[in-house]
């Protein structure tokens, strides 16, 4: 009889999908409890604590891999901390007065009211880049004398390299430009003015008011409401850029809504040097820490 060669056939498992799907829900059961046992409700409702979602591995035992988890997040949230930037409270609020050699770690600069200060003496000349004609329009391009000669207000930060700048611009254009001009002007000068000295503490002050015989006056008058909302603005952008800001406009008024006549020149704009002095005192009483 002949040998009849027979091939194998290979065995076929078969899968009951019930007894798969019991094996998955126990297996999850048992790592649900083992979370649960480690966590109490009141933990996971605490409005005081941040929900921990704990990894599939470290719920089986794997601390190393909890522990290497740890140290990243520990480290990102040392970073996040790292990256907001400083309180800065606006406007800077009354503090004890420091010394009136604070002024000479001062740059102060803007227009003809900013001139005021080394014209009255009440500011080194080197301190003051100013001039009668400069404006808020030319604040960039305008050249001034200052001890490294003849240049613009960014060429001298760029020299002086100064401890604190405070800019008041906006008086010198106010009378023919819009505010939103004003405001374009400005923003655009700031942004040379802190890529020139990033390390510098820098004061925005607010322009002061005129008199109520100014804004009625036929010629070239200028408006107190709108030198109000230039100086919203300026407070915004202040605030935008952590950048200090000095409300001097509300302490001129002396609780009117205009500057007082006692407190001006005969054009209605221009600063008594009494009021320089009320000007300079304010600087000095509203230093930031």
């Amino acid at each position: 009889m002949a040998n009849v060669s027979r091939t194998k056939k290979p065995l076929k498992v078969k899968y009951n999908f019930g007894i798969v799907l019991l094996g998955v829900i126990i297996i999850f059961g048992v790592v649900f409890y083992r979370y649960m046992k480690n966590t109490t409700l009141e933990e996971v409702l605490s409005e005081d604590r941040e929900i921990y979602v704990p990894s599939f591995a470290s719920l089986l035992g794997n601390d190393d891999e909890e522990e290497e988890n740890a140290v990243v997040n520990s480290d990102l949230d040392s970073e996040s901390e790292d990256s907001e930037p400083s309180e800065i409270i606006n406007p800077v609020p009354e503090s004890e007065a420091v010394s009136s050699d604070y002024l000479d770690s001062c740059v102060f600069i803007g227009d003809s009211i900013t001139y005021g200060l080394s014209s009255y003496g009440l500011v080194s000349s080197s301190s003051v880049y100013a001039s009668v004609s400069m404006s808020i329009a030319k604040i960039e391009t305008e050249e001034i004398e200052t001890q490294y000669g003849t240049m613009t207000v960014i060429e001298a930060l760029k020299e002086s390299k100064p401890e604190n700048i405070y800019v008041m611009l906006g008086t010198n254009g106010a009378a023919w430009l819009s505010v939103d001009d004003m405001y374009s002007y400005f923003t655009s000068f700031m942004k040379k003015l802190m890529n020139a000295c990033p390390d510098s503490e820098i004061y925005i002050i607010s322009v002061p008011p005129v008199t109520s015989d100014k804004e009625a006056s036929l010629e070239t008058p200028i408006l107190n409401s709108d030198l109000d909302s230039f100086n919203e603005l300026l407070l915004e952008y202040a605030n935008e850029k952590s950048i200090h800001y000095l409300d001097i406009n509300s302490y001129l008024k002396d609780g009117g809504s205009s500057l007082p006549s006692s407190y001006a020149e005969n054009d209605g704009v221009h600063l008594k040097y009494s009021t320089y002095e009320l000007f300079i005192d304010y600087i000095l009483t509203h230093v930031a820490d």
